[in-house]
């Protein structure tokens, strides 16, 4: 307990199964925390997680002028960031040839352009030891079917981390990047969301065959790979893929 005492988070996508996860977690080891995510009615729900530790403001970090005003609220509500959690995101299962224009820009604006600039508005309020953690994918590490828009978006958010971790390395900001596989939240159920429930299980099965240990993630074990990337027991990890993908990329 207290590993991120005395310090502040944003954490978007926390209205999501990994995001209250990720508040109520870092939220237990000290964090003040700003929480964000579309949905305004889960304001007293993610508050509720941690009272008086998270303060919830809904937006949509893929809208023009969104990060700076979330950058605005950090200001008045925390002072200073030390942790920026870009947890958000939304998944297309479509093949390459049926994607249209309109669904590969949304992809690329919510999974890469908002991290982008929603980091960028945010670094004047990062201090030297300060940590940003990106959430790409397996499907950004390897080509899996159905996955071409989503995989390219995650794809190039490595390269983006690694970018932006030379780029920060002179204030002292850490940026890494976690690449999970599948886990058990409402994100690849969405993915499935036009099937049978037959159909279903018969993919997810094939899904849960691809990783070594044979099953999904539960969203527990993504949080703590970003709870320690934002303690100072990451302190000289910086430009870093993590994969915590129950050993999908080992083979």
């Amino acid at each position: 307990m207290g590993r991120l005492s005395g310090k502040t988070a944003i954490i978007t996508g926390a209205a999501g199964g990994m995001g209250r996860v990720a508040c109520r977690k870092f939220a237990a080891e000290g964090a003040k925390i700003l929480a964000t995510d579309l949905n305004a009615s889960a304001k007293s729900e993610v508050e509720g997680l941690a009272p008086g530790a998270i303060t919830y403001v809904a937006a949509d970090m893929a809208n023009s002028g969104a990060p700076r005003d979330l950058a605005d609220h950090a200001a008045r509500v925390l002072g200073h960031v030390d942790v920026l959690y870009n947890n958000h995101g939304i998944i297309l299962g479509k093949h390459f040839l049926e994607t249209s224009e309109a669904e590969w820009d949304r992809i690329q604006s919510v999974d890469l352009k908002s991290v982008f600039f929603l980091t960028q508005q945010l670094v004047p309020l990062m201090r030297a030891g300060s940590a940003v953690i990106n959430v790409s994918s397996t499907g950004g590490m390897l080509g899996v079917a159905g996955m071409t828009a989503y995989g390219a978006a995650k794809g190039a958010l490595l390269t983006l981390t690694r970018a932006m971790a030379v780029d920060l390395a002179d204030r002292g900001i850490r940026v890494n990047v976690i690449a999970p596989g599948a886990t058990d939240t409402p994100m690849p159920h969405s993915f499935c969301k036009e099937m049978s429930g037959a159909e279903k299980e018969k993919v997810f099965g094939q899904i849960a065959e691809r990783h070594l240990l044979k099953r999904f993630a539960n969203a527990e074990e993504i949080v703590n790979v970003a709870l320690f990337l934002a303690s100072d027991e990451a302190s000289f990890i910086t430009g870093s893929t993590i994969a915590v993908d129950g050993g999908w990329t080992a083979w």
